[in-house]
């Protein structure tokens, strides 16, 4: 009964309440109302994106990457998603890595990424895909350039641009080789072949031909390699076999002085 003569009371002093009171207080959340809308408005054109910049394209021109992202001037900046548009650009771009979208308030767009730098080609029936340090073929090319070796033994259907070889072995192997190898003058590699998905056999210049094996110890391999060739007068059935990782073995070579080679 107390709740309720409370409860009744609260209602009249509200009904009884002065009519200019009211005015008021209506008064006071129209402009308050007033003001927020106004805000968000002038907001929204103040927030508005008129300038995007690119940092990091080097073979790549600011043109192509901000025609792969696709961010329209006067947009708002609040509506812009990040990942979809660095997504965008890797798809559009496979030469472009690391993509980074950043809002810098109140109006300007940062774009940053890395490129990928090209180590090699793979031989496809129809050219030759530049590929780079984590086996990731990025860019078609009809003729390839000797400066870098030519990877063959590698089915077409497994190069997709921007992503890595859909052969887990082969590019595990090509990831530990490239990563591995300094591209030393003693160690000029022209061809590297993965017809044999568990060992990658190099080519060298000279006419070497190296049996790396599945990639293992890579490291140790190329080192023990190293040390071995000015032992070794290669000729064009000169084979270095050191899939075992431990040892070099030798065949059909004439070696020059016989010595015991430990890296």
């Amino acid at each position: 009964m107390k709740k309720e003569r409370e409860h009744l009371k609260l209602v009249k002093n509200s009904s009884d309440r002065p009519a200019w009171k009211k005015a008021v207080r209506f008064l006071s959340k129209l402009i308050i109302g007033l003001i927020v809308l106004f805000l968000l408005k002038e907001g929204e054109v103040f927030f508005r994106i008129s300038e995007v910049e690119v940092i990091g394209a080097d073979k790549l021109n600011t043109g192509e990457i901000l025609a792969a992202a696709e961010i329209e001037k006067g947009r708002s900046i609040f509506l812009l998603s990040e990942q979809g548009i660095a997504e965008k650009i890797v798809k559009e771009l496979p030469r472009a890595k690391n993509v980074t979208v950043k809002r810098n308030l109140p109006d300007k767009i940062v774009i940053s990424l890395d490129e990928r730098e090209k180590v090699g080609y793979v031989m496809t029936a129809d050219g030759f895909w530049a590929i780079d340090q984590n086996a990731v073929p990025f860019a078609y090319t009809e003729e390839a350039t000797a400066k870098h070796p030519l990877i063959s033994g590698v089915d077409g259907s497994l190069v997709i641009p921007g992503d890595p070889l859909a052969c887990s072995a082969r590019e595990a192997a090509l990831k530990s080789f490239f990563s591995a190898w300094p591209g030393e003058t003693r160690l000029e590699i022209d061809k590297i072949d993965l017809s044999g998905s568990y060992n990658l056999i190099a080519h060298t210049t000279n006419e070497l031909e190296i049996w790396f094996g599945e990639g293992e110890d890579m490291e140790y391999k190329l080192k023990l390699i190293a040390k071995s060739i000015p032992y070794i007068d290669p000729d064009e059935n000169t084979r270095l076999d050191v899939r075992c990782g431990n040892r070099l073995v030798v065949s059909s070579a004439k070696v020059i002085e016989k010595k015991g080679v430990d890296p």
